[in-house]
């Protein structure tokens, strides 16, 4: 009976740490999975928060005061907001700096493909920043800006991602940064002839 009883105990002993082996070992099942989810997760959110300055991002260049110049205008006559305009025309050319025609095809300051030049280019210079400002706002508000800016912008290029970019962009501008001031320098002095200065 006592040889019973220690193989008994010798048995029922190691059963709490088989116990602890076995919930270890589905812990591992169940919750790697899980943690390469949320791992995968971040490394997304990371990827598209690197386009927003503060994030890893570089920031945007600068508007040139000429090319900020038309985008007022614009933005007046059409309700295009200037900060929407500026930050496609970074994205798209970096306000001019490149405009290689990209893969798809698609040419100049702003980045139309020709089929859409012809329909809000409205014959003007697709590679002139005067011209391209307006078509820009033409195309956005044929793609309901007024009533839906994520959409509008998706519509100017299809990528959820530029989407992302485009409107961190805005928001720079529009919180401003990196748009030029221009200086003011005082009048000179206005000294009647014959009396010294």
């Amino acid at each position: 009976m006592l040889k019973a009883a220690l193989v008994a105990g010798s048995v029922l002993g190691d059963l709490p740490r088989e116990g602890l082996r076995i919930a270890a070992a589905l812990a591992v099942l169940f919750l790697l999975p899980v943690l390469l989810v949320v791992i995968a997760t971040a490394a997304l959110v990371a990827m598209l928060l690197s386009g927003f300055p503060g994030f890893g991002g570089s920031d945007p260049p600068p508007v040139p005061p000429e090319h900020l110049g038309i985008m007022l205008e614009v933005s007046a006559e059409t309700g295009v907001p200037w900060e929407l305009l500026a930050a496609i025309a970074s994205v798209e050319s970096g306000f001019g700096a490149n405009m290689a025609t990209s893969s798809a095809g698609a040419i100049g300051y702003g980045q139309f493909l020709p089929p859409s030049w012809e329909a809000f280019g409205e014959g003007g210079d697709p590679y002139d920043y005067r011209d391209a400002i307006p078509a820009m706002a033409r195309y956005l508000v044929a793609a309901g800006v007024a009533t839906d800016v994520p959409n509008a912008v998706w519509a100017y290029n299809h990528s959820w991602e530029y989407v992302a970019l485009v409107l961190g962009r805005a928001s720079y501008y529009a919180a401003g940064g990196l748009v030029p001031t221009p200086t003011l320098e005082a009048p000179p002095a206005l000294v009647p002839a014959g009396v010294p200065s």
